[in-house]
């Protein structure tokens, strides 16, 4: 994991054979994922999410925000009589990561059975976690905006391949600076060396792979949050807000509810308010999103 050498490679390095380098590889992976998962990717209880909605707004300046999530192709060679089930339009042969992550950057749901061809939107429809938002059960009640009366429900926040919804923001159309936030925190997975290459293992050994380096992913996260105290971002207070940084919202024909738009407008009016604004955020920056 920590090199991405072939198992060649390893075979002359470690003077096994190749194909017993591969039965090891499959046990030990299968029982890492296993025994990691229940303790580095527990499903977060309710009071974790207003902790994650804390750690947002202080850290990222988004209220009410439980998880960013997104999608990463992790690459592989083709598997035998795969047609064309794992070939993505990178024209390459994948699974797809579909992560959600906290503020510090830390997994909290993992989906990795999805084939290359799939979009981030189809694998989030039919995923675990979207099965559990869908009872009603999974957010907590309404919390207040910072610094105001309004209360707002919880949400995650994706990029365009996402549905809107009553608990999905778009950041697309909320401006610039939720663009940068899905961006960066679902793009600093420090994952080793074994994912700059295409992998040469079974689709079932790739999964426990993935899955066991999003478990120590989450581990070694949390040892540098420990040394750094959850250090937060300090923004200059002094310099002027501007008046104007969100662009006017018009309705489309896109996959969308009502509930949705609605729960984008209130935050679209907390942004444009003094207690929602940030200095560095600026209207000519976000009209390049269109």
């Amino acid at each position: 994991m920590a090199t991405g050498e072939s198992l060649r490679s390893l075979s002359f390095s470690f003077r096994i054979s190749q194909s017993y380098i591969t039965r090891i590889i499959q046990l030990v992976l299968k029982s890492l994922s296993t025994h990691l998962t229940p303790v580095l990717l527990k499903p977060p209880l309710k009071e974790d999410l207003v902790r994650i909605a804390h750690d947002f707004w202080h850290k990222w300046n988004f209220p009410n925000c439980v998880g960013a999530i997104d999608g990463k192709h992790i690459c592989i060679f083709s598997p035998k009589k795969s047609r064309s089930l794992f070939f993505n339009y990178k024209d390459l042969f994948s699974i797809v990561l579909l992560a959600i992550v906290d503020a510090n950057c830390k997994f909290l749901f993992v989906d990795i059975v999805s084939y290359g061809k799939e979009g981030d939107s189809g694998i989030f429809n039919k995923s675990s976690i979207s099965q559990i938002i869908s009872t009603g059960e999974y957010f907590p009640s309404p919390e207040k905006l910072p610094d105001s009366n309004a209360s707002l429900l919880l949400v995650h926040i994706g990029d365009e391949a996402f549905r809107l919804d009553r608990h999905m923001m778009r950041v697309l159309i909320l401006g610039l600076r939720q663009e940068k936030i899905i961006k960066r925190l679902c793009s600093t997975t420090d994952f080793p060396g074994v994912f700059y290459t295409p992998i040469s293992l079974k689709t079932e050994t790739v999964d426990n792979l993935v899955l066991t380096a999003s478990c120590l992913h989450n581990l070694l996260r949390d040892r540098y949050l420990e040394n750094t105290n959850y250090y937060y971002y300090n923004f200059d207070d002094k310099t002027p807000q501007p008046s104007e940084n969100m662009m006017s919202l018009a309705r489309t024909g896109e996959y969308t509810n009502f509930e949705g738009f609605f729960v984008r407008g209130e935050f679209n009016t907390f942004f444009n308010s003094p207690q929602g604004a940030v200095p560095w955020q600026n209207h000519q920056s976000i009209n390049r999103l269109e």
